[in-house]
């Protein structure tokens, strides 16, 4: 976990053991890009195969969810940046996306900047990260770049990534076309909000990444280590 402490990043390391991909074929795509006109993204609702839908947030988060499944809420917090982010996404996200499915869940995406500005270059990493997703309007789209950003990941916090070229070429290899993508991610336009949703997100009481409450409460970090443990603890919150 990537945790805040007394204004600085602290590293504590989770053992989390890694699950096997499940793949999911996504639906509901429209022709167009994810952007929008004026520098604002239009919001699509997506669909997961299965029955699900992917309905991105005005906050910049994404909700999987079947029609009228509402509890119990599982809301993700996680840093593109934080290492330990991307290990949780390879073994949980599979997870995630089942609970979903099968309507035993609703899953809440909240990508966030849990670094300081001082700490660089993880800062503009996980930033230029979580902007660019924002640019990815429809909801299938948005979870498939989310999926291709944890797999170009910066191999560390130390580590110079996310360059807005990487990030537009992620975006086509995930099936996120148009100019105006392209444009929303290099003239960064929701870098600003990015930051004050993540100020929010801090200032609601979230310390650090990964970070996942059900229905309001902060599981321990020894509930999300596995898949096992977090289906547990989501279980037990239902």
């Amino acid at each position: 976990m990537i945790a805040i402490v007394a204004g600085a990043i602290a590293v504590v390391v989770v053992v989390v053991i890694a699950a096997a991909a499940v793949g999911f074929v996504l639906s509901g795509e429209e022709e167009g890009g994810g952007g929008g006109r004026g520098g604002e993204v239009r919001l699509q609702v997506g669909e997961i195969v299965g029955g699900a839908n992917a309905t991105p947030g005005e906050d910049g988060s994404l909700a999987m969810a079947r029609p009228g499944v509402s509890s119990p809420v599982v809301d993700v917090y996680t840093d593109f940046a934080c290492p330990h982010c991307g290990t949780f996404d390879k073994a949980n996200d599979p997870m995630l996306k089942e609970l979903a499915v099968a309507g035993e869940a609703k899953v809440v995406f909240h990508p966030m900047v849990v670094f300081d500005e001082s700490r660089q270059p993880a800062h503009g990493n996980a930033l230029r990260a979580a902007s660019a997703l924002r640019c990815v309007g429809h909801g299938s789209r948005w979870l498939s770049y989310q999926d291709a950003l944890y797999e170009h990941q910066p191999s560390s916090l130390e580590t110079e990534g996310y360059a807005t070229s990487e990030l537009i070429s992620v975006g086509r290899e995930a099936g996120v076309p148009g100019a105006e993508f392209e444009r929303c991610v290099r003239e960064e336009w929701y870098a600003a909000e990015v930051e004050r949703v993540s100020d929010g997100y801090i200032d609601s009481g979230v310390r650090g990444t990964p970070t996942v409450q059900v229905n309001g409460r902060t599981l321990d970090q020894d509930d999300i280590g596995t898949p096992e443990a977090l289906r547990k603890a989501i279980e037990a919150a239902s």
